[in-house]
């Protein structure tokens, strides 16, 4: 059995960073084993596939490559990295296995290093997915146990939380693919856990430690959980309230903060934010009006992420915009309803082609784009489905940032970004029925039982 103790993290003069230590019997032998992520200069002529380039030696936005960090998959890529620098650095984990005779004298540590092994994009989406269906069945419980009066099951909560942290900083892409594929049915559950999800990537991009991010996560997964205490004809209303039908609708806040308050081992913040996330810097918001001073950084970044996922969710009244138009809204309002850093954190880690969203050409063929990343977003990688008839086409992977071009000797080109159901598109029955294409296959699918 390998224990696993917690440390807390520290950087020493070397820039490596302790992460754990752990117990570990070998050949009858008891250890310590102590983990240490670090970066390593390597000259390009000694790379080898399966190594994470975690940086260049000249500025991202001047190489061809779409991730900033990215695995070696291949002798192809090796070369690309080759032909535009002299060195880059990898990341690695240093062990230090120090022999543990209980009270005596500890014996020479033993070091060794290995290079970190990232999981493919397949395996991570497939986990993605569990984590996500994982999340909105417990939301729907803690949605079920408020509106029924029952007492709500935070330990499970926070369980669920701990794994979204943990895919969040596995993959970032593989959760925001997730937060695309709604349900109108399900609004209220899907958009606690896109809630919760889009605050611990922009919490992730803050620097928050680890258990910030679970905090964090937890604000957003229970923020709107007062819904269930408004009643039904008013939260589902198929048009604009009434005035008395606002106010009704504006007290979910309360009864949030109420139903929260309710359980003692609930994380104090996720009170706050359920009680605070509808006001605004300006002071003009609801319930209380209160001015940015009395907001805490939490709500800020719930306020936001919560804004965007509700604009661009289809509703039984009207339809979701646009990733764009939300963002042009939310960059409106910098500053008087929304925190102007974490909000331009936010758009820039949403960017201009979101993983999820549908990226047509110049040419007129269209793709789902796959993934991006701050600071090299114009050029992200797109699964290709529909040629420039607009009729389906063999599944395939472009990278825009290799500059492919068409059949015609054309370099591929963004155009425009379209919101799953366009072009009769719908992303996410392209994702449940499990995409396979050549050189790059993944299925959010459960595996069929034999």
């Amino acid at each position: 059995m390998v224990v696993f103790t917690l440390v807390n993290s520290f950087v020493n003069a070397a820039g490596g960073h302790l992460i754990k230590s752990k117990h570990r019997s070998r050949s009858g032998q008891q250890y310590i084993v102590n983990q240490r992520h670090s970066r390593r200069q390597v000259a390009v002529n000694e790379l080898s596939i399966g190594m994470f380039v975690a940086e260049l030696d000249i500025p991202w936005e001047e190489s061809p490559f779409l991730f900033q960090g990215f695995l070696l998959e291949s002798q192809e890529d090796i070369q690309v990295v080759q032909d535009s620098c002299e060195y880059v650095y990898i990341d690695v984990v240093e062990e230090e296995w120090v022999a543990d005779h209980g009270h005596a004298p500890a014996a020479a540590p033993r070091s060794r290093t290995r290079y970190v092994e990232k999981q493919d994009m397949a395996q991570q989406l497939s986990q993605a997915n569990r984590t996500y269906q994982a999340a909105k069945k417990q939301v729907k419980q803690l949605l079920a146990s408020a509106q029924m009066g029952q007492a709500l099951d935070s330990q499970q909560a926070q369980e669920v939380v701990k794994d979204c942290v943990d895919r969040v900083m596995g993959n970032p892409n593989a959760m925001l693919w997730l937060t695309r594929l709604k349900g109108q049915d399900e609004y209220t559950a899907e958009h606690s856990v896109n809630v919760c999800l889009l605050a611990i990537s922009l919490g992730r991009l803050l620097d928050l430690a680890p258990y910030e991010l679970e905090n964090l996560g937890m604000c957003g997964l229970m923020h709107d959980l007062g819904k269930m205490k408004v009643p039904p004809e008013i939260l589902n209303k198929p048009g604009p309230l009434e005035p008395e039908e606002f106010r009704e609708m504006a007290r979910h806040t309360v009864y949030g903060k109420q139903l929260l308050m309710s359980r003692a081992d609930i994380y104090p913040g996720a009170i706050d934010v359920a009680y605070s996330h509808h006001e605004r810097l300006d002071g003009k918001g609801y319930p209380r009006g209160i001015d940015s001073h009395k907001i805490s950084r939490f709500t800020r970044i719930v306020t936001i992420v919560d804004a965007y996922d509700a604009m661009t969710s289809d509703r039984c009244y009207k339809p979701g915009m646009s990733s764009v138009e939300a963002l042009r809204i939310i960059n409106r309002n910098l500053g008087t309803q929304f925190d102007a850093d974490i909000a331009r954190t936010f758009i820039s880690m949403i960017g201009l082609y979101p993983p999820g969203y549908l990226l047509e050409m110049t040419n007129g063929e269209v793709g789902i784009i796959l993934s991006s990343n701050p600071g090299f977003q114009l050029k992200p990688k797109v699964i290709m489905i529909l040629d420039a008839a607009k009729e389906p086409q063999p599944e395939r992977i472009l990278n825009l940032a290799y500059s492919p071009v068409d059949d015609f000797g054309q370099p591929y080109q963004p155009q425009n970004v379209y919101r799953s159901g366009c072009f009769g598109i719908n992303v996410g029955d392209y994702v449940h029925r499990g995409l396979r294409i050549k050189g790059f296959e993944y299925s959010l699918s459960e595996p069929e039982q034999a």
